[in-house]
């Protein structure tokens, strides 16, 4: 009996730390938006509020040296699409129109009200663009990092790839981690790889329905580019990164009052390789909005 005593003790010790593994304390809160719960994380005083999407297969914690920065001239809420970080998983299809609808009941639930500077990367713009679209009133700056263009997959002649085992590492592997728990990136690796995967097969759904509320309000906007190429060894990496750059300018043309930046020593993950750029183009937003109130 002491023996099979302490093997279920055992048990129960074993379980109770893989438990606290695979759940780490979120940082911030979690909200029901409908039957699952979003995470959000604040910091910061003062308006207008920054809130920040990450691009596809990343989550808060990839940006959080970018909020300690924004947090020291006004609040700033970084959060996880569902699937990410802290988020639960949320309904099929995890298009951008679903997305930006599921950011509106997240901020009603957790009482943040505008107005807003959006911070979109990558993907991320897709739903920030949909979602100053919808709320033209709350928004007074929008800042696409790298952002993802409607017209991106058909320029660069480019096919959604349908099994996305071999490029899980490269889709989901986690920058910052470091800041974390060490075992949080495989922890969450799966649901992200799985979340990243669910998106990617409403892209073509998402690149619509931005071309559907493709009118901005009239709105500061900034555009920062990557200055260093992505498909570097391809025959034809040198022209896809022109035609990258040329959608960036298409972008520009989104509101009379943009601005276009390029980080000139970074990659994709500019906020990560030259976060000065980023944390100057939110602090340029800010100080507008503030005027303007």
């Amino acid at each position: 009996m002491q023996i099979k005593t302490i093997v279920a003790l055992l048990i129960i010790v074993f379980t109770s730390i893989a438990h606290a593994r695979e759940f780490p304390p979120a940082p911030g809160q979690r909200y029901d938006v409908g039957g699952y719960n979003m995470h959000i994380f604040c910091k910061g005083e003062g308006s207008p509020t920054v809130i920040i999407d990450a691009g596809l297969g990343d989550d808060s914690s990839d940006w959080f040296e970018i909020q300690d920065e924004s947090a020291k001239i006004t609040r700033t809420c970084v959060y996880d699409r569902p699937g990410y970080g802290w988020s639960d998983i949320g309904p099929r299809p995890r298009s951008s129109l679903v997305i930006s609808h599921e950011l509106e009941v997240l901020l009603k639930k957790a009482h943040i009200e505008g107005p807003y500077v959006l911070v979109g990367h990558s993907f991320g713009g897709y739903n920030m663009r949909i979602f100053a679209a919808n709320h033209p009133d709350k928004i007074s700056g929008l800042l696409l990092v790298d952002a993802s263009h409607e017209n991106q997959y058909e320029k660069l002649n480019i096919k959604l790839p349908q099994n996305l085992a071999k490029q899980r590492n490269t889709i989901i592997l986690p920058k910052q981690s470091d800041q974390l728990l060490t075992d949080k990136a495989v922890i969450l690796q799966e649901r992200a790889y799985n979340a990243a995967r669910a998106e990617i097969n409403a892209f073509y759904q998402s690149s619509n329905e931005v071309k559907k509320y493709h009118q901005l309000p009239n709105i500061p906007l900034i555009i920062v580019t990557r200055g260093q190429g992505e498909w570097k060894g391809r025959v034809d990496g040198e022209k896809r990164e022109k035609i990258w750059v040329s959608l960036q300018q298409d972008l520009w043309k989104l509101s009379p009052r943009s601005q276009h930046i390029f980080a000139f020593h970074s990659g994709h993950d500019i906020q990560l390789q030259q976060p000065e750029i980023i944390n100057s183009a939110i602090a340029d937003l800010v100080a507008t909005s503030r005027v303007m109130q």
